[in-house]
């Protein structure tokens, strides 16, 4: 069975998390634990939101545990209402993913807390979650750091390759079979990328990284392998037994090694086929030249 990376980062998170309660003697090292927990997503963007949501939901729900158990600790009419007042607060101030740990919160407070200690209790819950949280965080961004920029550029690498598979069966007239097969695995890519990709926006919204000057434009690779995907698609529709003109017999033959010879005399059906087919060659040469292969 093999071991996701986000399950040995959840596990290094909340080891480290529990040890430093232990070491700071944090009230409650439960509470350090599931906040570690929550926080470790899939991407950072996901991190630091889940965790910002969650220390928002916390500090709320600890404010009003503490107010309500100045009334009256455990009476289950105050409860009710303390649920009213925090779930109304939350979806007023736009925190509604916040809502579910501010309650938790709250209930932990006004059942668990002993008189004359509540505003102690309130605080060590905050602090827990924060330790928690920030271990998370850092644990996240440090070790193998998900970044939705790495696996954009990584797929579009395979895509290139798989696109010029693609466009070299499409040319050869390789079975339909085959041809079906590479778009389709293309395909597979794209969606993974489109997946990604607003990830990827707010990483930059964020300013999670520096743009370089010898980074690729990962937005504009994007549209060219939109444009690109839909230029073969067209070609794979059209069929097989087009002439090439003798422009685009140059370039083939030089990029795959054959032997096409080219001609001027070309029907509009031919026309349109090395229309479809000169682009597709400019977006991949622009392509590689991007990602400098």
């Amino acid at each position: 069975m093999k071991i996701g990376m986000r399950t040995i980062k959840t596990s290094i998170a909340v080891t480290i998390g529990i040890t430093l309660a232990y070491i700071l003697k944090l009230n409650s090292p439960f509470f350090v634990g599931v906040a570690a927990i929550i926080a470790m997503q899939g991407n950072l963007v996901d991190s630091y939101r889940m965790g910002r949501d969650r220390v928002l939901g916390t500090i709320l729900g600890a404010a009003v545990g503490l107010l309500g158990s100045f009334i009256s600790i455990g009476n289950p009419i105050i409860i009710g209402i303390g649920i009213i007042i925090i779930i109304s607060l939350c979806n007023k101030l736009g925190w509604s993913k916040s809502i579910s740990i501010a309650t938790i919160v709250f209930i932990s407070i006004i059942i668990s807390v002993e008189k004359g200690q509540e505003l102690s209790y309130s605080l060590n819950r905050i602090l827990d979650t924060i330790v928690g949280i920030i271990v998370a965080v850092i644990v996240n961004f440090v070790i193998s750091p998900p970044l939705a920029k790495d696996k954009i550029y990584s797929e579009s690498l395979n895509i290139i390759d798989e696109f010029s598979r693609a466009l070299k069966a499409i040319i050869i007239k390789e079975e339909p079979g085959k041809k079906k097969e590479h778009l389709a695995d293309i395909e597979d890519k794209l969606d993974v990328i489109d997946k990604e990709y607003p990830i990827l926006i707010k990483e930059i919204n964020i300013k999670l990284y520096k743009r370089s000057l010898g980074d690729v434009n990962l937005q504009h690779s994007r549209i060219l392998l939109k444009k690109l995907y839909y230029n073969l698609n067209l070609l794979a529709e059209m069929g097989s037994g087009f002439n090439l003109s003798p422009e685009n017999s140059s370039i083939v033959n030089n990029k795959y090694n054959l032997n096409i010879v080219g001609t001027d005399n070309l029907t509009d059906l031919d026309i349109v086929y090395n229309y479809h087919l000169k682009t597709s060659l400019g977006v991949l040469q622009e392509l590689r030249g991007m990602f400098k292969l």
